[in-house]
């Protein structure tokens, strides 16, 4: 049996301006943009973490007593649909998600700080702060 849980899956990458993080516009009328979410089965993600190419950031309160969990990953366009296959979705919901993710696009982290929902800009800062002590301890 699969146990699967609602998180945010940060794709995050390295260009030359700096660390970018893949948002998704939820609206058509709006520029509302925010960290794309679904199902991710703890099963699929086990091996990821303990390999550590995938972050499990702290969860964050996201409204009243709910808590959002999100996990973090690096890769490119190229690499988005083998990362769905960490999320855990029914074919609806899946292709609800797939299409979103054609209204996306990479933002420098400075940028994306702006632009996502207050919650999940602790999810950024705190990948943006494990990031940086994992590239200076590589450094020493």
């Amino acid at each position: 049996m699969s146990i699967s849980k609602k998180a945010s899956l940060i794709i995050y990458r390295f260009k030359e301006k700096g660390l970018e993080v893949f948002l998704v516009n939820s609206s058509e009328e709006t520029e509302q943009w925010e960290i794309p979410e679904g199902k991710v089965s703890m099963e699929d993600t086990q091996p990821l973490l303990e390999e550590e190419r995938l972050i499990e950031l702290d969860p964050v309160e996201k409204g009243v007593g709910e808590m959002e969990e999100a996990l973090a990953v690096e890769g490119d366009w190229h690499e988005i649909p083998s990362l769905k296959n960490m999320l855990y979705e029914d074919a609806i919901q899946l292709k609800e998600k797939l299409e979103g993710m054609e209204n996306g696009a990479f933002f420098v982290v400075k940028e994306a700080f702006k632009k996502v929902l207050p919650h999940q800009y602790k999810f950024l800062k705190e990948l943006k702060d494990v990031l940086l002590d994992r590239n200076s301890i590589k450094d020493l």
